[in-house]
């Protein structure tokens, strides 16, 4: 089965007005503290209730919490009226550690976490990815959907940092059947009224002007959520 008809399944499953809503920025509780979750950037609303709870709760390993997803609004529209053609070729997720979700992060230990976390964000990455791969094929499996696969994430190195946020780039393949396309990632770690909050900003790879695309809106993401809870 291919990831246009795994999409496809989805679509029919959600498929409903509910799925057309823009509202606006997400408000969502993360350890106890109400946080402001803008859209990345003007062309992606959050998706809503019940697509995050089901299609992009797949793409979460169970090691994190999902605060919430995004698309641009022709793709939620699309998936309302069962079409997949291209309608996860850009989106966004924002999530929280579980462990650390109510441990207060410091200016000091966001800075040892960031201290940390670079000279192994490759093999991080990679086994997050290993996970989620993991967890999702077990649930498709419960479905009876054919298997995905995951190539080992291609790390393209930092995009910016600052004192309470920074971002990292890469590229990773995807297969499922005969269907196989490559994702730029962009994963932005940001200190977010003392809580620990990760940014995953997707697009569907076709030239260097896709991580062009990604760098500059990863940054401008990461200082919008900042700029939203001061």
């Amino acid at each position: 089965m291919s990831i246009k008809i795994l999409i496809i399944w989805f679509a029919l499953l959600l498929s409903g007005p509910w799925l057309l809503g823009a509202g606006a920025d997400p408000e969502v509780q993360a350890g106890g503290v109400l946080l402001t979750l803008p859209a990345p950037n003007p062309d992606f609303v959050e998706s809503g209730d019940k697509l995050r709870t089901t299609l992009f709760e797949l793409l979460v390993p169970s090691s994190n919490r999902l605060l919430s997803a995004y698309l641009p609004p022709q793709a939620i529209s699309d998936l309302s009226a069962g079409k997949s053609a291209g309608a996860m070729d850009a989106y966004a997720m924002a999530q929280v550690p579980r462990r650390a979700e109510y441990a207060d992060c410091t200016p000091q230990a966001f800075a040892q976490i960031l201290k940390s976390l670079e000279p192994s964000m490759g093999k991080l990455l990679s086994d997050k990815v290993g996970q989620v791969e993991e967890e999702m094929n077990a649930r498709l499996k419960s479905m009876d959907l054919g298997r995905i696969e995951f190539g080992h994430p291609e790390m393209l190195g930092g995009v910016f940092q600052k004192d309470d946020a920074a971002g990292y780039a890469m590229l990773m393949a995807m297969k499922q059947g005969d269907h196989a396309t490559t994702m730029a990632g962009g994963f932005a770690v940001l200190r977010v009224k003392q809580r620990l909050v990760f940014a995953y900003l997707y697009r569907k790879y076709e030239s260097p002007d896709t991580i062009t695309w990604l760098n500059k809106n990863l940054e401008a993401w990461s200082e919008a959520i900042l700029s939203k809870n001061k």
